[in-house]
């Protein structure tokens, strides 16, 4: 199979970081988007929420990274496999709550789901853009 063009995997990378900012953007409206991921009610906080936005911005500058690194030849391979590692520690993270079984299973199981999702399609994007 031959390698995908570089404008191809540019555009995919781009596409990723769009979710990526979609994703961070999501915690602004907080209370719908709580309920999307099956946040129970009485978890709904203001710190709960204040977390949430903390966790959106980081989702913001990690697309806005990957955007600016379209423009420098060999940096996205690098802003791909930082997001990838977020992403990585983002499901180690959401185990904790899955494996204490801590009462929080269906946003955990829906926050791991988007994870993963992400984990592999930037690992995918990381080995498709190495420099060789």
């Amino acid at each position: 199979m031959a390698a995908p063009e570089l404008r191809t995997l540019q555009l995919a990378a781009a596409a990723l970081a769009t979710g990526r900012a979609v994703v961070g953007l999501l915690p602004f409206p907080a209370v719908a988007s709580a309920r999307l991921l099956g946040i129970p009610a009485e978890h709904d906080s203001p710190t709960a929420r204040l977390m949430g936005r903390m966790f959106g911005v980081r989702n913001l500058a990690l697309a806005a990274m990957v955007l600016l690194a379209l423009r420098v030849p060999g940096q996205l391979h690098l802003a791909c496999l930082l997001n990838a590692s977020v992403d990585a520690g983002d499901i180690a993270v959401i185990l904790v709550p899955l494996l204490g079984r801590q009462g929080i299973d269906r946003a955990a199981w829906r926050c791991l789901a988007f994870a993963l999702f992400a984990l592999a399609s930037w690992l995918t994007m990381s080995f498709l853009t190495r420099p060789f």
